[in-house]
């Protein structure tokens, strides 16, 4: 019976192990080699669109929002911005006061914590 009761008790702690491993991943984070120069868009399905395009280097550079309402009108505001990739905050003064958090930063991917909405993420595709 100690024996079956080991057994089980390994198997399910690899179990567990595999479970957190795998998901470290979905967790979000900034990938090795990944830029946050380029051009991003956000659509929210109803025709309105969010487009983020960043010129510069990984770290400071030129950043250009353009809201476009659900009838096709857009709203452009230019700022500077400066990127720590270690700890994903990006500063961009002419959008927001506030730091805004990269939580994810892949080659397609942006997601972003307090922009454009204050209190909620949202993600972005590489146009």
């Amino acid at each position: 019976m100690k024996k079956y009761f080991w057994s089980l008790l390994a198997f399910a702690m690899v179990a567990m192990l595999s479970v957190s491993l795998s998901s470290c991943k979905d967790d979000g984070g900034i990938d090795e080699g990944a830029t946050i120069v380029g051009e991003w868009i956000h659509e929210d399905g109803i025709g309105e669109a969010d487009v983020l395009t960043f010129t510069g280097s990984l770290t400071q550079g030129e950043a250009v929002y353009t809201e476009i309402d659900d009838e096709g009108y857009p709203e452009t505001m230019t700022s500077t911005y400066t990127f720590n990739p270690q700890t994903g905050v990006l500063k961009v003064p002419g959008f927001t006061y506030f730091d805004v958090q990269v939580k994810t930063l892949t080659t397609k991917k942006l997601k972003l914590y307090g922009f454009p909405d204050d209190d909620e993420s949202t993600t972005f595709k590489r146009r």
